[in-house]
């Protein structure tokens, strides 16, 4: 939180004729990280097992040999 506050700081003794800038500075940083997320949710959406990738731990053979681990 700190930073947040020493920007807001910043900000406020800006001269009013720079304000403009930092405002279409804010839009752009927000537009761009909406853009990143929605990108994230297409590449998410198309399969649901994509959030799930990566989080079994297990031998490195397991994708292949699932079959002998689990049913011997």
């Amino acid at each position: 939180m700190l930073e947040r506050e020493y920007i807001i700081e910043r900000i406020k003794k800006m001269p009013d004729e720079n304000l403009k800038e930092v405002a279409d500075f804010v839009d752009f940083l927000d537009v761009k990280r909406r853009r990143l997320v929605e990108e994230e949710e297409k590449e998410e959406g198309g399969d649901p097992f994509t959030k799930v990738i990566g989080i079994c731990e297990g031998p490195s053979d397991l994708a292949e040999r699932h079959d002998k681990y689990v049913y011997g």
